[in-house]
Order: C-alpha cells, then sequence, then structure tokens
C-alpha cells in the first residue's frame, strides 16, 4: 500500500512522538491522539509497522469505548427487536411463578461463589433457570390463547404441548420442557402440585419414548456428511497457517486465529459451548511456560462436574497465537498477564456471542459445535474408547448420558460379533474349493 502525502505526515509525527521506541504500547497511542486521529494513523502502521498494529488497536478500542460512554446518555435508544409470538413477557407470568424463579436464580448464584445457603432445596443450574423461564412463558401464552387462566394444571399444559407440536418442535423438545416445568412445579409447592407433577412425568416418559424412535438431526447430518475427528482438526490447523501467513497486527489475521482454535479447543476438549464461551484466560486457561502446555479448570455448567485437563502440546499454537493477536512471541508473558480474567473467546477485549463457536464450526465443517461430541462417541470402537470419549465430553458425571453411550457401544459390538459368528459359520459351510 501506497501512503498519501497526509498518512506519511501523520506517521512521522507519531514516529517522533514515540521517540525512537521500537515497541510502542497501547498508552504510546492513546497519548499520541484522538480516536479520530489514531484512526488515520492506523493505514500508515498497517503499512509501514504491522507488528505495532496490535497495539493500536486497543488504543482504538479504548477510544470507542470512552466515546460510548460520553454519548449513552440522551441517546435514543433502538426499539427492542419483534416480541415473541409464542411467548409472553417475564413480567406477565403468574407472580408466584416469578418469585420462585427468582429464588432459583439467587439460589444458584450464591452455590456457585461458595455461599452457603439455608434452603434445602437445590435449585437447577443458570442455563436450566433460562430455559425453564422460556418454557414458563410459552405456557402461560398457549393457556391465554385457549382461553385459560395459566396455571400449573394439565388443561394449561395439554394447551402449550397442543402449541408446541403445531409449530414442529421435536419430542424430545417437548419432553425437556415438560421436565423445565416440573422444577418449577416442584420449587413452588411440591405437595400441592404432586397430580400434575406425576401427568407431566408420564407424558414425558410418552415422549422420550417417541423420540427414541425418532433419529436426531445431528445423526441425519451425519448419515449425509460423514466426518471423523481427524477432519475437524486438519481444518483447525489450516485456518492456524491462515492466520499466521496474514499480516502480523491485521483483523484478519486475529480473526483466522479464533476461528482456528474455536474448532481445535472443541475437538480437545468437547465441552457443550455453554461451557467453551465462558472460558477465561487465567481463570480457567492456565499456560505452563516450563511444560509449554495449556490447562483446563472449569466447572461445568450443565451437570455441575469439575473437568481439570492438561491440553494437547499440538493446541498451544493455536492458543498462543490468540493471546499473542499478532505480537512477536516475546510478549507472551505480557500478554497472558494483561489478558488474566478475559474470556478467550474476545475481540478487542469485547466477549463474542454465546452461539459464536457453533456459527464458526456451521461455516468451516457444516454444523455446530455439538456434532463434534457426537463423533467423538460414534468413533468408539470399544468400551475403553467410550469411557474416553465420555471422560472427554465431561458426561461421566451423568449417569444416565454415560449410559445412554454404554449401551449403544454395547448394541455396536454385539453387532459385530453376531456377523463374525454368521461370516465363520459360513465358511465352515461353504467348500475348499468355494471359498476365496
Amino acid at each position: 500500500m501506497r501512503l498519501t502525502d497526509r498518512q506519511r505526515r501523520l506517521l512521522d509525527r507519531f514516529l517522533k512522538h514515540a521517540g525512537g521506541d521500537s515497541n510502542p504500547t497501547r498508552e504510546t497511542f492513546l497519548e499520541f491522539g484522538s480516536l479520530s486521529r489514531l484512526g488515520a494513523l492506523m493505514p500508515a502502521i498497517e503499512a509501514e509497522f504491522p507488528a505495532w498494529a496490535p497495539e493500536l488497536r486497543a488504543a482504538l478500542h479504548l477510544r470507542y469505548a470512552e466515546k460510548w460512554r460520553k454519548t449513552r446518555n440522551g441517546v435514543k435508544r433502538r426499539p427492542p427487536g419483534r416480541k415473541s409470538q409464542v411467548a409472553v413477557p417475564f413480567d406477565q407470568l403468574p407472580k408466584r411463578w416469578r418469585h420462585a424463579i427468582r429464588e432459583m436464580e439467587l439460589a444458584r448464584e450464591q452455590i456457585d461463589r461458595g455461599i452457603l445457603t439455608l434452603d434445602d432445596r437445590v435449585p437447577p443450574s443458570l442455563k436450566v433457570i433460562a430455559n425453564l423461564k422460556c418454557a414458563a412463558r410459552q405456557l402461560a401464552f398457549a393457556a391465554q390463547e385457549a382461553g385459560l387462566e395459566p396455571e400449573l394444571d394439565m388443561p394449561s399444559v395439554r394447551a402449550f404441548l397442543i402449541a408446541s407440536t403445531g409449530r414442529g418442535t421435536r419430542a424430545v423438545t417437548r419432553a425437556a420442557r415438560l421436565k423445565e416445568l416440573m422444577t418449577l412445579a416442584r420449587w413452588i409447592d411440591e405437595d400441592a402440585h404432586a397430580d400434575v407433577i406425576d401427568a407431566m412425568r408420564r407424558k414425558k416418559c410418552q415422549l422420550e419414548r417417541l423420540a427414541k424412535r425418532q433419529r436426531k438431526r445431528k445423526e441425519d447430518w451425519l448419515l449425509r456428511t460423514p466426518i471423523r475427528v481427524v477432519d475437524c482438526w486438519m481444518r483447525a490447523e489450516d485456518l492456524l497457517q491462515e492466520a499466521l501467513s496474514a499480516p502480523p497486527g491485521s483483523v484478519e489475521r486475529l480473526d483466522l486465529a479464533l476461528h482456528a482454535v474455536a474448532i481445535a479447543l472443541a475437538v480437545n476438549i468437547p465441552l457443550r459451548i455453554g461451557d467453551l464461551h465462558r472460558l477465561q484466560i487465567g481463570v480457567h486457561l492456565t499456560r505452563s511456560l516450563a511444560r509449554g502446555t495449556w490447562s483446563v479448570d472449569l466447572r461445568c455448567e450443565k451437570l455441575g462436574n469439575g473437568y481439570v485437563a492438561e491440553l494437547w502440546p499440538e493446541l498451544t499454537p493455536f492458543l498462543d497465537a490468540v493471546v499473542l493477536a499478532g505480537r512477536p512471541p516475546g510478549a507472551l508473558v505480557e500478554r497472558i498477564r494483561d489478558l488474566d480474567g478475559q474470556c478467550l473467546f474476545s475481540r478487542h477485549g469485547r466477549k463474542l456471542g454465546d452461539t459464536w463457536i457453533s456459527t464458526v464450526w456451521r461455516r468451516h465443517i457444516g454444523i455446530g459445535e455439538h456434532i463434534i461430541r457426537t463423533i467423538w462417541h460414534e468413533e468408539a470402537l470399544d468400551d475403553a474408547d467410550t469411557w474416553m470419549a465420555l471422560v472427554i465430553c465431561g458426561q461421566q458425571g451423568g449417569t444416565s448420558t454415560a449410559r445412554h453411550y454404554q449401551v449403544k457401544q454395547e448394541r455396536r459390538q454385539a453387532r459385530r460379533r453376531a456377523k463374525s459368528l454368521l461370516r465363520s459359520a459360513r465358511n465352515r459351510r461353504l467348500p475348499s474349493s468355494g471359498r476365496r
């Protein structure tokens, strides 16, 4: 890129301001000028000193944040998006429901912070509470549409199931929503809701039996698009090489490195995206400079089980590339210290969305991140492989999930055994001349 005279003069002014510093920091750029001046400086820095671009970009991010804080008061806020057509707003739920949901959220937050609670009831995870809140809003909407007063009773539940079925939801989804409504009913008053809880449990069991006869969408996708763990890993390696080939301080380099680690990390530790997207550097992810590897220490949201593991050495270049963000390797220690407490999946200090990881997987693999958990189980050859898949997916604490995959593995082994026995019997019956 050829600089204009104006860009060249601005660059000369900055070089004079830096005073010959070969590694200007974010503070050096902040002292140089305003948001507009730093923005005008960026093309010259990217062209002449690309290694400085990450620090300039960090300074620009701070300037943008300052501008937003100054202008947000008094600015007309954008109207909210289209209202849900199948759920009432939270504040329109019955008062007892709102009170119970808030109690659950408070109790869960206290437990997650290690605070002892006096309540004997154990709240579900925040993720489950969020789903429960959505189910309650949909139940209230369906009841009102059917001309009923929203209550935790079977007429309202039947209206909810009819409406949900009409939207084309799968049996497994409806069963999950019933389970969440049962949790809400128990929290409010288990004795008072005993009859409806039993009725919902029976209906949930019927839906679960129906779900077992329906193939999951991800299984349909695997049948159409056979893919292995190694294929996902190789795609991540290709993305990392593309990132390292991009200009050191470019946005393209950081984005490609983030895409690469979103795939590679999920292959190494195939956790749910609800856990992966909240990984924090220095909190859940730590690096051993002596061994040159990263480790993870996290409490999974869904089951509440601890997940502790040393990550593969092959994953180190992926994580280092994201942490360095185009800076030289010698800046690694300082960067880890600067990013302490920041989410791994962030861009210029701003955390990426909860579904961003699955968006990356859909772009490069063709389906969301959760498919890697299924692929690990599909590639299991024996009991040891099945247990390995359960461990790396963080499922060994979930008895029902573990048993599901163990039974699936036993069935695969039984089919292979039957096929082997038939082949042996057939070979014994065939004349020697007929054998190939």
